[in-house]
């Protein structure tokens, strides 16, 4: 799901919907291949994306695969890249 906070339209809106269903659609299969590990969103970014792709774009896919019941929040917390916690999750 692409959050329009900026008012978007037409073909422009179309391809951030887009781009962001093939993050969500990356981010569940990279924690299909690893079910049974806790992941940080700054760990999926680096992992996955690094600088192709915005953090934010990262938290934003967790946030709709959770919603959708495919991950779960675990209870650990990691170091995230900006030195700070960060939840974690895994493949429910």
């Amino acid at each position: 799901m692409f959050y329009n906070t900026t008012g978007e339209s037409g073909e422009q809106l179309e391809m951030f919907k887009g781009k962001a269903k093939t993050q969500d659609q990356i981010v569940l299969r990279f924690f299909q291949s690893n079910p049974k590990i806790n992941y940080s969103p700054s760990q999926v970014w680096r992992l996955v994306f690094q600088e192709k792709t915005p953090l934010t774009s990262v938290r934003r896919s967790i946030t709709n695969l959770t919603g959708e019941g495919l991950l779960c929040q675990a209870d650990e917390k990691r170091q995230g890249i900006y030195g700070r916690p960060e939840k974690t999750w895994r493949l429910c």
